[in-house]
């Protein structure tokens, strides 16, 4: 059942609506079951045997991308993802979970990923760092992590990529909540980047969240740090050891994604490589630790077409600029931003851009 702490937030949220506004889901659908306060008063009702834990709250749990717009706002310190990642694990234990979830569970466990595929290897040795590439850019977007190994070469740096790398955890975490099934993961993963002795370089902030966050909490911590990719290269082009390209005369605007700006508070270093590539910046409405989410890998995995509609709206934001280019450094969003491009815009992998 949930624990009484997410019982607490989830009391406290049920009153409120001050959050409703930031939902990028709710955006969509214009349901209020799709915002922080009806899942926290769906929860509250179950605690109060009220009403049963049923499919339906189930599925209304799932539509979510937890992507902390609704903390990151709060004037008084509430987590709605506390409490409906929780619900998450409810969902799993008690069966109620959506078969669409269940599905890329299932694919978690037979493959070791959430798309069901062969994940292929970026294994290569090297000396100075770990290069963590992660199952979104390796399976969906392996040019985005090309390049990045491209451009770790190219400023002298040599890169280690483990031939067979393991899960984070990240993604069980989002489906089912921060279970023991979890842990293992998150610790057998640990395990095989401490055992190289390197300092790891995360290409995809969601993976980077979870090891910085919730690994020291469960005991395996990444002992030599842990780097995002974005910062790494902003550090690599701040000593000069990648070069800056001529101006393109093309405007464009960063977008931060969820976990990046909202765990690792990094907005510079992303802005830095889009200048260092030649693009002019504005920005968007909502952005940096304020930025609307473009949907999620997993959340694509079980919800396709409400991430794809998700994914349009943040597009909406950037035709409302004079921008002519989406402009990202993270393997969810430029899978995400991919699945809709409109005619006449540019999306930009600012790896790639850099080389």
């Amino acid at each position: 059942m949930i624990s009484q702490n997410a019982l607490h937030h989830a009391e406290k949220c049920r009153f409120c609506w001050m959050c409703r506004h930031l939902c990028p889901v709710q955006h969509q659908t214009g349901k209020e079951l799709n915002t922080p306060r009806a899942k926290g008063l769906l929860l509250s009702m179950v605690s109060k045997k009220e009403q049963k834990f049923d499919k339906d709250m189930a599925q209304a749990m799932y539509e979510c991308l937890l992507c902390d717009a609704c903390t990151n706002d709060c004037a008084t310190g509430y987590q709605p993802p506390l409490f409906i990642r929780e619900a998450r694990t409810e969902a799993v234990v008690s069966e109620t979970a959506p078969e669409s979830v269940m599905k890329v569970i299932e694919n978690i466990e037979t493959t070791g990923n959430i798309f069901g595929a062969v994940k292929p290897t970026f294994g290569q040795e090297g000396t100075d760092v770990l290069v963590y590439i992660g199952e979104v850019a390796a399976v969906k977007t392996p040019e985005m992590a090309r390049n990045l190994l491209k451009l770790l070469k190219k400023a002298g740096v040599s890169a280690k990529v483990l031939a067979s790398e393991p899960a984070s955890g990240v993604m069980l975490g989002d489906l089912m909540g921060y279970t023991e099934e979890v842990r293992q993961q998150a610790a057998a993963c640990a395990k095989a980047i401490n055992e190289t002795g390197l300092p790891v370089v995360v290409l995809d902030s969601y993976d980077g969240e979870i090891m910085v966050q919730k690994y020291p909490e469960w005991g395996c911590e990444i002992t030599a740090g842990v780097t995002t990719a974005t910062a790494f290269v902003a550090k690599l082009l701040a000593e000069k050891k990648l070069e800056a390209k001529p101006a393109l005369g093309v405007l464009g605007a960063c977008h931060d994604d969820d976990r990046l700006a909202r765990t690792f508070h990094e907005f510079a270093p992303l802005r830095a490589m889009a200048q260092a590539a030649g693009f002019t910046l504005t920005e968007m409405f909502n952005h940096e630790k304020l930025a609307k989410s473009c949907g999620t890998a997993v959340a694509y995995s079980y919800m396709p077409e409400l991430v794809t509609r998700i994914a349009g709206g943040r597009w909406e934001d950037l035709t409302r600029t004079q921008a002519k280019a989406m402009l990202v450094a993270c393997p969810q969003t430029l899978l995400c931003f991919g699945l809709c491009v409109p005619e006449g815009y540019q999306l930009v992998d600012l790896f790639g851009a850099l080389l």
